[in-house]
């Protein structure tokens, strides 16, 4: 018996709006476009160019989430998909040492032509309620040797 199945132009599909099920959530996936880096000049491994920003807008809700509608602010905690090295010999007396991250593998959906992000409710950190975008002064920082670092 052959169980392959053949794929047709009919089985493609162009997601146009998406209700995610049961304690799911769909968000956006905004990425840095830049290195972020801080206003005295450190830069965060967390938030280089092409990382996944911690606050993503809600685009759809399942049936059973509560406290998180569609257009609220989140941040996400991406724990749960990261990615680990593991290392020989990591596994020592039934304990886990510590292994470093590698990345984050996301569950994603396209709508509409855009790539989202596929979460439980449980990602969620905290819905922000009001923000404001405040831009931090430059810092110049004087090193006790007399250099100036801008």
């Amino acid at each position: 018996m052959n169980f392959t199945k053949r794929f047709t132009i009919k089985d493609m599909l162009k997601i146009k709006k998406i209700t995610p099920m049961f304690n799911r959530i769909v968000t956006t996936m905004r990425k840095y476009a830049v290195d972020d880096v801080d206003n005295m000049k450190i830069i965060d491994p967390t938030k280089l160019a092409g990382s996944l920003k911690e606050y993503q807008e809600v685009i759809a809700v399942g049936t059973t989430v509560k406290g998180i509608n569609v257009g609220d602010l989140v941040c996400i905690n991406p724990k749960r998909y990261e990615v680990k090295r593991y290392n020989e010999g990591s596994l020592n007396d039934g304990v886990l040492q510590e292994n470093k991250s590698i990345g984050y593998r996301f569950n994603t959906v396209n709508v509409d032509d855009r790539e989202c992000l596929l979460l439980y409710d449980s990602d969620v950190d905290y819905v922000v309620n009001d923000y404001e975008e405040v831009n931090e002064p430059e810092q110049t920082i004087i090193i006790p040797n007399k250099n100036i670092i801008v």
